[in-house]
């Protein structure tokens, strides 16, 4: 296997870098960490867990906040490994995926900047997770003009320091955004503001700006 990831980054064994997951759309306070550590060195090796934001994000629908998950091939192996994860293709999870970023953000600000790209990224058909995430990333670090370098480990040390795998999941999602300002979104007329989405909610409303309000962002996680 030659992850995207493994071929643009470098493995680290320094237990002073960050060490976290690597998501779909991460969230706006997981790319506010992120953008604060500067280095952060992605889990390979870590048993993939379930129903966290490796696979999946969260958007503002006009019903509310909208799940989209991308489905994973679930192996005998219940420890499957992170960097062994494989998108399943049996379903058009993607085509629905689109509809909702379309159906969603269709009328904001900056749709029209990016949406080509979207769609692009969510067209092409990764075979390996990581790779589909890497690519996100890579994306929104150049639409926010962000200062984030990766790493990658080379193996699983379950008591290391900097250890962040369990932080930004979906059930803390107001907890962790709690500290993020408020931004005009779509469908402010229905719900008042919903905080930590998914970073798209944040580059279609206020598209390269955003890199500022990432940069800029304090979360409980950081408080000195």
């Amino acid at each position: 296997m030659d992850l995207l990831l493994t071929q643009h980054a470098e493995p680290t064994t320094d237990n002073t870098i960050a060490r976290t997951h690597l998501d779909f759309f991460p969230s706006i306070a997981w790319m506010v960490f992120a953008q604060r550590m500067k280095k952060i060195s992605i889990e390979l090796y870590e048993s993939f867990p379930r129903q966290t934001f490796r696979n999946r994000c969260l958007m503002l629908s006009s019903d509310g906040v909208q799940m989209v998950s991308v489905p994973v091939v679930r192996g005998k192996d219940k420890k499957l490994l992170t960097k062994d994860v494989e998108i399943c293709w049996k379903e058009d999870w993607n085509v629905r995926a689109w509809r909702a970023v379309y159906s969603n953000y269709g009328k904001t600000p900056f749709f029209e900047y990016y949406d080509l790209e979207i769609k692009k990224l969510l067209e092409h058909k990764h075979k390996f997770l990581l790779d589909m995430n890497y690519e996100i990333f890579e994306f929104l670090k150049k639409a926010f003009s962000l200062d984030i370098e990766l790493s990658f480990t080379e193996d699983f040390v379950r008591d290391e320091e900097n250890n962040y795998l369990n932080a930004f999941q979906p059930q803390k999602r107001e907890e962790d955004g709690k500290l993020l300002s408020p931004y005009f979104q779509s469908f402010s007329d229905k719900f008042p503001f919903q905080t930590n989405l998914s970073s798209l909610d944040l580059l279609f409303s206020m598209g390269k700006e955003g890199g500022n309000y990432i940069k800029n962002g304090k979360l409980p996680l950081l408080q000195d």
